[in-house]
């Protein structure tokens, strides 16, 4: 054996885990259980609704997820900046994110409402509109603020465990929709919106108790910043938004412009390539603050840091691309015969797991150093590239023109995130 392999072995050997490590592994592990109880809410919902069904339940769920990206309007990110900086902010911190939560969040069910009609197909029962806009509005965005009040603290096993208790509070209210799989599919979409409206609020009160428990924290608002942290954090807002609308929009489209059986098929199989990639978002949560703290030397240092960690979450990318094609066959057998087209959808997705790494990658440095506006650019450009591919692409090849969009606007987006880079290492 030569020096250098001695070397290498005897490094493996006293290799032990750093706090990255263990936090991204406890993530990965909250991560599994929330992918395992998420996959079953997925299989029940999917078998009982049906492939159309599911596609009127999958735009809706949509449009209120995407309206749900402006709740608090960036204070959440700003919230998670400040306090992995600096712990002692967290109480003014978590204030100002109280009161723009308690501002936008009445607003945006308000718009909600107005456009529902008008972007989402016909016949979905306004009941379900609403509850699904609870839960996605109001709900999860301070539950998932809890979340990262611990990702802030780098506290990473408390945050899978706030990460995994929504999963299994929906998989508590999806299991008495097995009893209505023989209702009208309107009614049993109502029925699971309810469900899901239910769940939302018990994540949200237990997400609450638990951060008053660990850190003394109430919901009560700080008003004395609010314009401040508006202007500051609509960026922010926007980008996520902007990102919300880039990965959703071709299903709520998908489902207005093509039939809601190809919003099914296709919105299962993007479900599957979301739910494989859980691990890579492990990794991506347990990273940020470290990250973060980079930024404060500047892009060259975020990049330095970004090459050291991108081969295993590449190698993983790709691995989970090899064995979502070998296991495609699966998909009518698991949730029914109606997803049989779902089954070539996912075939044609493998490779979007790697695109989302190299882009987020990218698009993460930006942000760590607060290049905001910068990067809420890119993602609008992909969100642009997306909506306007997808008017053109669906009502001609239906899920495949989805599909050809989805990959134009992350290439879009790497392609623009690169020139950018290079420009910066010449200046």
């Amino acid at each position: 054996m030569s020096g250098v392999s001695w070397c290498f072995l005897q490094g493996l050997i006293a290799w032990r885990p750093g706090k990255l490590a263990k936090g991204t592994l406890r993530i990965t592990l909250g991560l599994v259980l929330r992918t395992l109880g998420q996959g079953l809410v997925f299989l029940i919902v999917a078998r009982v609704l049906g492939a159309a069904t599911y596609g009127a339940y999958a735009a809706t769920l949509a449009l209120a997820m995407m309206l749900g990206t402006f709740t608090g309007l960036g204070a959440p990110i700003l919230m998670l900046r400040d306090t992995a900086r600096n712990h002692d902010v967290l109480a003014d911190s978590w204030g100002h994110l109280v009161a723009t939560w308690l501002v936008t969040a009445p607003l945006l069910l308000l718009v909600l409402a107005l456009v529902s009609r008008m972007l989402l197909p016909a016949g979905i029962d306004w009941l379900a509109v609403l509850c699904l806009g609870i839960a996605e509005i109001v709900c999860a965005p301070i539950a998932l603020a809890a979340a990262q009040v611990y990702q802030a603290h780098e506290r990473a096993g408390r945050m899978a465990h706030l990460l995994v208790v929504p999963a299994l509070l929906r998989l508590a209210a999806a299991l008495p929709l097995l009893l209505f799989v023989d209702t009208p599919g309107n009614v049993r979409l109502t029925l699971w919106s309810l469900a899901y409206l239910l769940a939302a609020v018990a994540s949200l009160g237990y997400s609450l108790a638990m951060l008053r428990r660990d850190f003394g924290l109430q919901v009560t608002a700080r008003w004395h910043e609010l314009p401040r942290l508006l202007k500051e954090g609509w960026p922010f807002s926007v980008s996520g938004a902007a990102q919300k609308v880039y990965m959703d929009i071709d299903k709520l489209m998908l489902a207005r412009l093509g039939t809601l059986g190809a919003a099914g098929g296709y919105s299962a199989a993007y479900r599957v390539v979301d739910m494989a990639s859980l691990p890579l978002a492990s990794f991506f949560t347990a990273v940020t603050p470290r990250m973060m703290r980079e930024g404060k030397n500047g892009l060259s240092h975020v990049n330095r840091y970004i090459l050291r960690l991108l081969p295993v979450p590449l190698f993983y990318a790709i691995s989970v691309a090899g064995a979502l094609y070998v296991l495609a066959d699966l998909l009518p057998w698991l949730l029914g015969p109606s997803f049989a087209p779902a089954v070539e959808i996912l075939r044609w997705l493998i490779l979007l797991p790697v695109l989302v790494l190299v882009r987020r990658f990218l698009l993460s440095a930006n942000f760590c150093v607060e290049r905001q506006r910068f990067g809420m650019s890119i993602i609008l450009l992909g969100a642009g590239v997306n909506v306007v591919l997808n008017l053109w692409w669906i009502p001609l090849w239906s899920w495949q023109g989805a599909l050809w969009a989805t990959y134009a606007a992350e290439g879009s987006m790497i392609v623009a995130l690169l020139i950018a880079q290079a420009r910066h290492v010449t200046e």
